[in-house]
């Protein structure tokens, strides 16, 4: 099973074994994503435009560009240009960098205000890199299955937000193993849920009752300290000692930082089996398909271990 708080990654690591083991994204895949990643360019934006408020002073063109997005419904040519050209503004890309833990956006924003125009083309085609950054809630339950090197393994995914976590107890049964994900960037950000709630927080709590319950306490789990990237780039801008001035060392270097996140879970671990730790990038493919191929065999090597061979 993939677990994990909401926006850790867990959809884009699916997403990631369809890519490796599975041949890719069907027709049909290429179609939905379309429309789901205007809407992520277009709604991203206009949740920006609002954080600003009385932030920036949007004049000339730069209000014209401003009104156009807000009063749009679908991302059309013209309101992806007004898009680019609000993207451009230094003033905005400030607020975005300076209050991206409240802001309550995807973290691959950026990535849909610089392709806003090559989206809104009439003859659009998303590519594999734009299906992996699409953001779209999980909702209910989804199973992904594919053969590994001659053994069968089937990912259930879930939904991480509070109100999906409930629907998690009709998957309890014949799981052989869990893979948690939390994202390593959320340390200063709060659930979109619940704002006064801090994210890695909500993830170390989730962490702690998943691997100490009765269905998963004596199960192989694999934790994925996912989106390294962002982290290694976040944490020059935004010290974690900011927000853990308990932690000793320069948490401003990447391994240092990985360290302290890592001893965290590893305190949250309430589980009984051996708990495996890989720091990931879900939007790696590379990355991914390495670091499942290790814990494949540690899966296999457990599940047979317990099953007396």
């Amino acid at each position: 099973m993939l677990l994990g708080t909401g926006d850790a990654g867990k959809s884009t690591f699916l997403k990631q074994m369809k890519v490796i083991h599975k041949n890719g994204f069907s027709h049909l895949d290429f179609v939905h994503f379309q429309e789901v990643l205007r809407s992520n360019c277009l709604e991203s934006m206009q949740a920006l435009i609002r954080f600003c408020g009385d932030k920036i002073k949007f004049s000339g063109d730069l209000k014209k560009h401003k009104n156009s997005v807000l009063e749009a419904t679908i991302l059309s040519e013209d309101v992806a240009s007004s898009v680019a050209a609000l993207w451009e503004d230094e003033e905005l890309k400030e607020v975005f960098d300076n209050n991206i833990n409240n802001l309550q956006i995807p973290t691959s924003s950026p990535y849909y205000f610089e392709n806003a125009v090559r989206f809104a083309y009439e003859n659009y085609k998303p590519s594999e890199e734009d299906i992996l950054r699409a953001k779209l809630k999980t909702t209910g339950i989804s199973d992904t299955v594919f053969e590994l090197w001659g053994t069968e393994f089937t990912l259930v995914d879930v939904g991480g937000q509070r109100a999906e976590r409930r629907k998690w107890i009709h998957c309890f049964n014949d799981v052989t193993a869990i893979i948690y994900l939390t994202a390593l960037d959320e340390y200063n950000m709060t659930l979109q849920e619940d704002i006064t709630t801090n994210r890695l927080k909500e993830s170390l709590d989730l962490f702690r009752d998943i691997t100490g319950s009765q269905w998963f306490q004596d199960k192989p789990c694999v934790l994925f300290l996912n989106k390294k990237d962002i982290f290694e780039e976040k944490i020059k801008k935004h010290p974690l000692k900011e927000y853990y001035p308990e932690a000793e060392g320069d948490l401003e270097d990447y391994d240092r930082a990985l360290e302290f996140i890592e001893s965290l879970f590893k305190g949250a671990y309430a589980g009984k089996s051996q708990l495996y730790k890989y720091d990931t990038c879900a939007l790696d493919t590379t990355n991914c398909e390495t670091v499942f191929r290790s814990v494949r065999d540690a899966i296999v090597q457990q599940s047979m271990g317990g099953a007396g061979f």
